[in-house]
């Protein structure tokens, strides 16, 4: 006997039918993408010390929740899982910490995981180590040297910012993305220059042959480093010198043709400045606090002079610029800090020798500075000599006509 259609069951059928047709494909989903189908899993050890992350992929970080341990030991497994990253913010502001023991497990160091641990004296990378985040080691200021091994593929900006007493950074020799040289980070193929250590004892430096990039922040705080040999560089990043205290002179090589932001700021012993003929932009605060420049030739084609251009340069007493020169920043020229002033206070007898109908003498009129507008020192001295040569040659013959009439009532 044939059975009457029975809509529920019949749907229960189709259900369980489209469920069994799509248990390969979530096996299939869960093999092309591991841990999507899974939530992120945090928790705490069992002795309190840790809070981890377990993302469900093979990665497992750990964030440690004492914040005056002076020796940390990383655990390597937590729950049977390997813990393969150092969280952000893992050892943030443990002023106390001095070492770390770092499983070999650990592949990846996230931001700011060591951020101002400024009493960590010692660390040894792990040798599988991959990644290093942004900031990892910021104001770790008690850290004098560090290797960097075979396996890391990625060292993100900022790295060591703040590590005053760091003299060299190492590089296994099998690593094939980064090399040391002299204790100076450079990439593999030695054409960027990323990190110069800030406690580099050397008074000179010279790029070496090939390098033609430096890096954003390379040199940033090197208190040692009077001149530098820039040959062959043709691109200098942000705040690359900055607060370079013992830079005295440079000389920035053609070919470049933007001075980026803060390039040198506060480099307060810097007296001796070449910029090149292929200079357009001179840009925000690249010569900031630099107190002891006294001068500065401004090359013929720069167009643009950025916001505190040359700001709390109280030595420069002038600066010539042509019609070349179209946009001047905010407090670009002749202002300084004045400690009694509640806004930057303009510098006295500072004068900008310029041409009239010029940016420059249009900034001087709406900043209250003095300007030649249009008698510019080397007219003042060419007209100064015309009226010298003038009154000699006058002189010359106010004489020879006297003699003429002395001899005459002689005769």
């Amino acid at each position: 006997m044939r059975r009457a259609w029975n809509p529920v069951r019949a749907i229960g059928a189709w259900t369980a039918a489209a469920l069994m047709a799509l248990c390969p494909l979530t096996a299939a989903a869960e093999n092309l993408f591991p841990g999507a189908m899974q939530e992120a899993q945090e928790g705490v050890t069992m002795d309190g010390l840790w809070s981890y992350m377990d993302y469900g992929d093979g990665t497992l970080g750990v964030r440690c929740k004492d914040r005056s341990l002076v020796h940390a030991e990383i655990p390597r497994t937590i729950n049977g899982k390997n813990v393969t990253m150092i969280d952000s913010d893992c050892f943030k502001d443990n002023t106390a910490l001095e070492s770390v023991d770092i499983p070999s497990t650990v592949t990846y160091i996230e931001d700011f995981a060591f951020y101002n641990c400024e009493n960590l004296k010692a660390l040894a990378l792990p040798q599988d180590l991959q990644r290093i985040d942004w900031q990892a080691f910021y104001n770790c200021s008690s850290l004098t040297e560090i290797t960097i091994p075979a396996s890391v593929t990625i060292i993100e900006e900022f790295v060591f910012e703040g590590c005053t007493s760091m003299k060299e950074v190492k590089v296994s020799d099998a690593n094939k993305n980064f090399r040391s040289q002299e204790g100076v980070l450079f990439d593999y193929a030695m054409t960027e220059l990323i990190y110069y250590p800030p406690c580099k004892e050397d008074k000179s430096y010279d790029i070496p042959d090939g390098c033609t990039k430096i890096e954003d922040w390379a040199f940033i705080g090197n208190s040692f480093l009077e001149t530098i040999d820039l040959t062959g560089v043709t691109e200098i990043g942000e705040d690359a010198f900055y607060h370079c205290t013992a830079l005295k002179s440079v000389e920035i090589p053609d070919g470049i043709s933007e001075l980026k932001s803060a390039v040198f700021g506060n480099c307060t012993s810097l007296m001796d400045v070449t910029l090149p003929f292929s200079l357009d932009v001179i840009g925000d605060s690249a010569f900031y606090s630099c107190t002891a420049l006294k001068e500065i030739e401004i090359p013929g084609r720069v167009d643009t002079i950025g916001n505190y251009a040359f700001f709390n340069c109280p030595n420069l007493s002038t600066i010539a610029l042509n019609d070349a020169v179209k946009t001047i920043g905010d407090y670009a020229l002749g202002f300084y800090y004045d400690g009694d002033a509640e806004k930057p206070a303009r510098l006295p007898g500072f004068v900008v020798d310029t041409d009239s109908d010029t940016a420059a003498h249009e900034y001087c009129s709406v900043n209250n500075i003095k300007s030649t507008g249009g008698i510019t020192q080397s007219s003042v001295f060419i007209i100064v000599m015309i009226v010298i040569v003038v009154l000699v040659v006058g002189a010359t013959i106010a004489i020879i006509v006297i003699q003429k009439r002395v001899n005459k009532q002689y005769q």
